[in-house]
């Protein structure tokens, strides 16, 4: 696979110097384009970060509607003006694309845990259903295709005011197969033909709540076309809507020992959990050999087993369950203040969704030993006093972090250069390095190099106001553990941190831990 078949640009079809300064000019466009997008994203991320703070105060209801108002805005903004970049990239020409081997459960994943809070913040649950097996991978253009899924899974919380939504993997006559199902008011069957053309929208009513101009989905089709893949639809309307990108390439399988399921494993009872998330885990556990139980609140519930509950059912409800099996609560990200008040209801433990599969066996398996997961509760108190390193150029954005961070115990200092990062580093041991890709004097990149070849281990988080696959790819080479997208709000900031801040956070940049030898590997 090498270049994408695009219709030619007009400077393709000249002679070889026309070629060549077409080739230029678009060069000079390409670096225009990251420039201004550059210096539109920075102010825009402030903003939305002061008031991801603001909204986290005491607001009169007034105040809080006007921050609101604001954030829906902001948002609505930024996600036009990717789009708009995302579109002119492939408008301007040939697509290059970069094959590396990728784990597809993986990169479904990301996608689901990136989109995770924009979900919940508008109660709206969100699970991704593993059919494929967690130890496959294949070999493909993963940021291309985690564009794509991005785009599918974005554009289906759009139009979603209630229920959720869920991704489905799976492998079926070589072909990977992502789907993404969701509870929205549906698609008419006339209005599908149009639905992935640039510029169009379903309706006035769709364009007016969507904030957009309608390149999300053109998007995917042309980066469908590019990888060799087709993308389709399948809606009525009050039915809601399945999306499908499906990919003809061959999946390798792990040749270790072949993951043996327990014949033991104890019942799981499913109680009030919303649908996305009921459906994924019910799969997670078959697979590992428990056997899911579905009831209702409020039903008959045998004393055995292990019970799945909730957070959002009423507390007595909760107490009940709880008296009759070891009883884990299912919870939002931003609903771990109440973690007390459900210990104290008498629950064995709880789960943070959007689930992971290892985490959700791996804590029925201790609620069965009559085990409490002390391990988060040990690790937060490990990372109070944490210190942090905010290398960014950018006086709003390392106010944010501090704001964020440091009324959670940890100790966050601040570089505006690269070289003033690397000194930090070189100075004092940091738990965690959140640096930004562009600063003057010496650059993220380059910092980040820097700090590796001297032999650095301490995780570094990458953190760009564009995330494209080539600055990604860029980024883990150079010895990035990850990569984060801006805006961080004072949610996701904790969230890295506490994942990144503690001991057990792995030490080597992702790049080299995935897949030794494979560059850029997602």
């Amino acid at each position: 696979m090498g270049m994408a078949d695009f219709p030619p640009t007009p400077a393709s079809s000249e002679s070889t110097d026309g070629h060549n300064t077409g080739r230029s000019d678009q060069r000079v466009e390409n670096a225009l384009l990251a420039t201004a997008s550059h210096e539109i994203r920075t102010p825009l991320n402030g903003i939305l970060g002061m008031v991801s703070l603001l909204l986290e105060s005491e607001l009169q209801p007034a105040q809080r509607d006007y921050a609101e108002a604001i954030q829906l805005s902001g948002s609505r903004l930024l996600n036009l003006l990717n789009n708009v970049l995302d579109y002119a990239r492939l408008d301007a020409g040939d697509l290059e694309l970069e094959i590396s081997r990728f784990s597809p459960i993986n990169l479904a994943r990301e996608v689901v845990e990136l989109l995770a809070p924009r979900a919940h913040s508008a109660n709206i649950d969100i699970a991704l259903r593993n059919l494929l097996g967690d130890e496959v991978t294949a070999l493909g253009d993963a940021g291309r295709i985690r564009q794509i899924l991005f785009n599918l899974v974005g554009n289906a919380l759009k139009f979603t005011e209630t229920g959720g939504v869920l991704i489905d993997v799976r492998h079926m006559e070589g072909k990977l197969i992502w789907s993404v199902t969701d509870t929205g008011p549906g698609i008419a069957a006339e209005a599908q033909g149009d639905l992935f053309q640039a510029f169009q929208q379903v309706s006035a009513t769709d364009a007016q709540k969507d904030g957009g101009v309608g390149l999300g989905l053109a998007i995917v089709q042309r980066l469908s076309k590019a990888l060799g893949g087709t993308v389709s639809i399948d809606s009525k309307c009050g039915l809601g809507s399945r999306f499908r990108f499906c990919l003809p390439i061959d999946i390798e399988r792990d040749d270790g020992p072949e993951h043996l399921t327990n014949p033991r494993a104890p019942n799981v009872t499913l109680v009030g959990l919303p649908e996305p998330t009921l459906l994924a885990a019910a799969s997670a556990l078959d697979a590992a050999g428990h056997a899911p139980i579905i009831r209702k609140p409020g039903s008959m519930i045998e004393r055995k087993g292990v019970i799945l509950a909730d957070a959002q059912l009423p507390f007595q409800e909760i107490a009940r369950l709880a008296s009759l099996s070891p009883t884990l609560v299912v919870l939002r990200p931003e609903d771990h203040q109440t973690i007390t008040r459900y210990r104290l209801l008498g629950c064995a433990g709880w789960l943070v969704r959007p689930l992971r599969e290892a985490s959700l066996t791996e804590r029925v398996r201790l609620a069965c030993a009559g085990q409490r997961n002390l391990g988060d509760e040990r690790r937060r108190q490990q990372l109070v006093g944490a210190r942090i390193l905010i290398a960014d150029d950018n006086a709003i954005n390392t106010l944010i972090a501090q704001s964020a961070l440091e009324p959670s115990g940890f100790v966050v200092s601040s570089a505006v250069t690269g070289l003033e990062a690397v000194a930090a580093a070189e100075a004092m041991d940091h738990a965690l390095i959140l640096m930004d890709l562009r600063m003057p004097v010496m650059d993220g990149f380059e910092a980040m190099q820097k700090l590796r070849e001297s032999g650095h281990t301490t995780p570094i988080i990458a953190v760009s106001a564009e995330v494209n696959p080539e600055i990604q790819q860029r980024a883990l080479e150079a010895g990035a553990n990850a990569v984060a997208a801006k805006p961080l709000d004072a949610t996701a900031l904790r969230e890295l941190a506490e994942t990144w801040a503690n001991p057990d956070a792995p030490k080597v940049p992702t790049a080299e831990r995935q897949n030794p030898g494979q560059k850029g590997a997602a």
